[in-house]
This record gives structure tokens, C-alpha cells and sequence, in this order.
């Protein structure tokens, strides 16, 4: 099951995001520590066809997990590289599979932002705590296996090169899922977990009425736009409402469904069936892997 960490500062409608794809899909939230999580039924109208094909003994969609974690700081200059390390603030959503940051992008007289409504600085805002938190993590590794070289220890000297290369990069402001590392460049640096190299899709928080259609930042990103107070609105209505009051409004997709696809097509994820009078399930692989991989599955 894939995994997906939510992010954002405060005021940014995060916590909303997450209500919305619970509600959604008619799920449930737990706790661990001060994230929530929640596990979501991908929705998929295939499924749903074949299961009136089949009439099976049981139907079972795709699953995905998003975690709302706690705020981020919003400034870079919030604490020291060392410092945010230790802290953790993505504890709970470390080992997320992608990122859903959500950014603030409508202006509302009920809730105003404190320091003015900038989408384009909030993405950055969020992007520095990334970079920060890495460059943490490389500066504290790259202490250990220098004391570790200085004794005649060179079993670590090309980790030590590498994280040098990544801390250059880090140091330069930039996430490093926008840079090619070799594959054995690429195991070396899978246990840190580093942040700013998960894939990363942006969505933005925007007005009842607003019409902009936000570009992907950067590589290894992608933008959508949400309504997400409309949204809440619609998903408090009954399930068998809801369908009337989106075409009345002209609204062609749920919330729930365009992020979902939008993780989907982000970490190049598609769906395969198995049918049968026992069940009818959707199973998920990457885009482009074999019919023996989706049997291994």
C-alpha cells in the first residue's frame, strides 16, 4: 500500500485536505502520535463494472494511506540545519512514499494570513524545512564517518564522497529529486530517507472561484487546484446528493479522485484485476513492470 505524507503551513487548509479524503471515501481516521492517518479506497469505476459483471462474493478496491502530519515552521532561517534534524518535525511521515503539500491560495477576510496570501512563497517556505531537515541529516553522517576515516577507516570513503556531493547540493538550495544519481549512488542514499528526493505533488488551496490551473515546480512535481472549503461542503452532504450538486456547480471530478490520480500518475502507479464468482479485486504495480511482476503481487 502506498503512502502518502500531507504537509503544510499552518493556515493552508492541510487539515482540511485530509478531512475531505476521509470523508470521501467514507474512511476513518487513527492516531499515531500527533499524526493522523487514514487508509482510503481508491475509487475506480472498473472495479465496480466488472464486480456487476461478476456478481462476486466480494469486492475489494485499491488501497492508499495518506498521513496529515504535524505543521511545519515556515522559514528557513527557523532553526539550524543540526537543529532540525534533531527536532523531526516529519517524524510520522518520514517514510511516506510521496509528499502532498498543500499551499494557500485564496484570500479570506473569516481567516486572513498573517503574512499575506503567496502561494509561490509558501512552496518554498516548505521546500527550505526539506533541505534543512537533509542537510541535518548529511552533516551529522558525514561527522561519524570522518572520524571514521581519520582513524584509517576507509570502508566509507565513497558514502563520505557522495553525501559530500549531496551536502554541495543541499547547500545550493536544491531538493534532490530534481538529480540523476547512478544506481548504486541511489542505494547508498535509500536508508536516509531524505525529504526533498521524495516525489512531490503540490496542491493548491484556492477559492470558490478561482479559474488559475497552477505548473508543476519543478522536476519530479506535480500541481492540481482544490476547492477545498467547496469541497467540504459537498462531502458533508449524503453520498447519493452529491453527484446533483457538483454538476450544479460544474465541478466534473471529485476531490477525493483527482488526488488520488494524481498520486497515481506522480508515483507512476496503474491498477490490475483478478475476477472470479469468489471476488473481484484491483492490485497496483508501477507503470511499465510485467504481467510476471503483477503475478508476483
Amino acid at each position: 500500500m502506498q503512502r502518502i505524507g500531507i504537509l503544510g503551513l499552518p493556515r493552508s487548509g492541510k487539515t482540511t485536505l485530509f478531512e475531505i479524503l476521509l470523508q470521501g471515501a467514507g474512511a476513518h481516521a487513527g492516531h499515531v502520535g500527533r499524526e493522523q492517518m487514514g487508509v482510503v479506497t481508491v475509487p475506480d469505476h472498473r472495479v465496480d463494472a466488472l464486480s456487476a459483471i461478476f456478481q462476486p462474493k466480494k469486492t475489494t478496491h485499491a488501497q492508499i494511506e495518506f498521513v496529515d502530519s504535524g505543521a511545519a515552521r515556515g522559514g528557513r532561517e527557523a532553526l539550524s540545519a543540526r537543529a532540525a534534524a534533531k527536532s523531526d518535525l516529519f517524524a510520522g511521515v518520514r517514510n511516506s512514499d510521496a509528499f502532498l503539500a498543500v499551499v494557500r491560495d485564496f484570500e479570506s477576510d473569516a481567516e486572513p494570513a498573517p503574512d499575506g496570501v503567496d502561494a509561490a512563497r509558501d512552496l518554498r517556505n516548505l521546500e527550505a524545512e526539506f533541505i534543512l531537515n537533509d542537510l541535518g541529516i548529511v552533516e551529522n553522517r558525514m561527522e561519524r564517518l570522518g572520524k571514521e576515516l581519520r582513524v584509517g577507516k576507509k570502508e566509507g570513503e565513497r558514502e563520505h564522497a557522495l553525501l559530500a556531493r549531496v551536502k554541495a547540493l543541499l547547500e545550493a538550495e536544491r531538493p534532490l529529486r530534481a538529480e540523476p544519481f547512478e544506481a548504486e549512488e541511489a542505494k547508498l542514499i535509500r536508508g536516509f530517507q531524505f525529504l526533498s528526493q521524495k516525489p512531490l505533488l503540490v496542491v493548491y488551496n484556492q477559492h470558490d472561484a478561482a479559474t488559475r490551473v497552477p505548473e508543476p515546480p519543478g522536476p519530479g512535481t506535480m500541481a492540481i487546484a482544490l476547492k477545498a472549503h467547496l469541497e467540504r461542503e459537498i462531502v458533508a452532504l449524503p453520498p447519493e446528493e452529491r453527484p446533483a450538486f457538483r454538476a450544479e456547480l460544474g465541478l466534473a471530478e471529485d476531490g477525493l479522485s483527482l488526488v488520488i490520480r494524481a498520486c497515481y500518475e506522480l508515483l507512476g502507479l496503474v491498477s490490475f484485476f483478478t475476477v472470479g464468482p469468489d471476488e473481484v479485486k484491483a492490485w497496483t504495480i508501477r507503470r511499465g513492470e510485467t504481467a510476471l511482476d503483477a503475478a508476483a503481487t
